[in-house]
């Protein structure tokens, strides 16, 4: 009886029913599909946390006003956010609450540093920097931070540095799949920017990115700029704030379908361009599968597109499954074969090589792919 009443319970609480004799194993199941969506740093993070809590933590950070603008919405957005907000699983079922922490930066170099350095003994699940964009008349997701600091006017301690580097090391990306959010469908028009500026905010950013290289955890971390209140009201972008953080919190699952040719040298691997997320690793071609649209179809799409050439499917050769810290990923992977082998455009790889051998194994694989390689050369396709 006790059992059975502890069952009704949490069923009311939750808004389920199910029989009694088979509640316990429902609700375990319930709970792990709500639950596995939620980035494993989550997990993570709360094994050391020294809060104690078990919810997704997020640094929410601002600015102060500088320059000629007497105030700073982001200011005033990161001061208006309650402690605890409630987030929905924006891939799919589940909802959760998340804690917010907010720190107004200052517009200096200190500023700049601070989540950097709080990084050295803390983490959080997620990291949202916002910032004015004076210019912009639309929001804009910020992907890339830049290794340069080129102030057009004095931070707020005066400091005024022009043409000079970060660091030395190169611009940063942030590891955050936003691509595969689909923002063309959200409410509010919003650019997805590698142009962070040059002077705080990219500054901030790169410090930040800079400190999640070596941290113990991977942290979702992205800067958002928004454009003044003329262009995008206060209530405005807080609700897309919110958004912008049920996304970073929730990992996206996508499919993608990969072409594997064939021929008496072995299998082809390419090796991606400079300009490609993941730089210099090595895949097999193809890419994400759309809406409405089959693997098979995606397949031959992204051929045409990437190579300049019109595939045909031998056979599937198998489905393999992969979770990246931010993204989980299952690729449809196909035997397929051409008349113009020869003939291949490499339009965002940079290089492309045949292998038949446990060599091959020796090349830099997405992590994805080094599963489908295992397979093809113990046969199993």
């Amino acid at each position: 009886p006790r059992k059975i009443s502890l069952q009704i319970s949490v069923t009311r609480r939750i808004g389920l029913s199910f029989d009694c004799s088979a509640g316990v194993m429902c609700f375990v199941g319930w709970f792990v599909q709500w639950f596995v969506n939620l980035l494993p740093i989550c997990q993570q993070n709360q094994e050391q946390s020294t809060l104690g809590q078990t919810m997704p933590r997020v640094l929410l950070t601002g600015f102060g006003p500088f320059g000629s603008h007497d105030a700073n919405p982001t200011e005033v957005i990161v001061e208006s956010f309650p402690p605890l907000i409630p987030i929905k699983n924006p891939f799919g079922r589940g909802s959760s609450e998340m804690s917010i922490e907010k720190h107004v930066l200052s517009v200096d170099e200190h500023g700049s540093r601070w989540t950097a350095n709080e990084l050295a003994t803390r983490e959080w699940d997620a990291i949202l920097h916002l910032g004015l964009c004076g210019e912009c008349t639309q929001p804009r997701i910020e992907l890339l931070a830049e290794d340069a600091l080129d102030m057009r006017i004095p931070d707020n301690s005066g400091r005024h540095i022009n043409d000079a580097k970060l660091s030395g090391t190169g611009d940063l990306n942030a590891a955050v799949p936003v691509k595969k959010w689909g923002v063309d469908d959200w409410e509010i028009d919003i650019e997805l920017s590698k142009d962070a500026g040059r002077y705080i905010c990219n500054e901030t950013y790169y410090r930040t990115l800079e400190a999640l290289q070596t941290h113990k955890f991977a942290i979702p971390c992205l800067f958002l700029h928004l454009p003044s209140v003329e262009h995008l009201s206060v209530k405005e972008a807080s609700k897309l704030v919110r958004r912008v953080l049920a996304h970073m919190l929730y990992k996206p699952s996508i499919q993608v379908a990969a072409g594997i040719f064939t021929s008496e040298r072995g299998f082809l691997a390419m090796k991606r361009g400079e300009d490609e997320p993941k730089a210099g690793k090595w895949e097999f071609p193809g890419g994400t599968v759309e809406r409405d649209e089959s693997p098979e179809d995606a397949l031959l799409r992204e051929l045409q597109e990437e190579l300049s050439v019109k595939a045909s499917i031998i056979k599937k050769a198998g489905i393999w499954t992969h979770t990246y810290p931010f993204l989980h990923v299952e690729i449809h992977g196909f035997l397929v074969e051409t008349d113009n082998l020869d003939d291949l455009q490499l339009s965002v790889h940079s290089e492309m090589k045949w292998f038949s051998t446990s060599e091959g194994l020796n090349l830099d694989w997405l992590e994805a792919d080094i599963p489908i390689v295992e397979d093809l050369l113990k046969g199993r396709y």
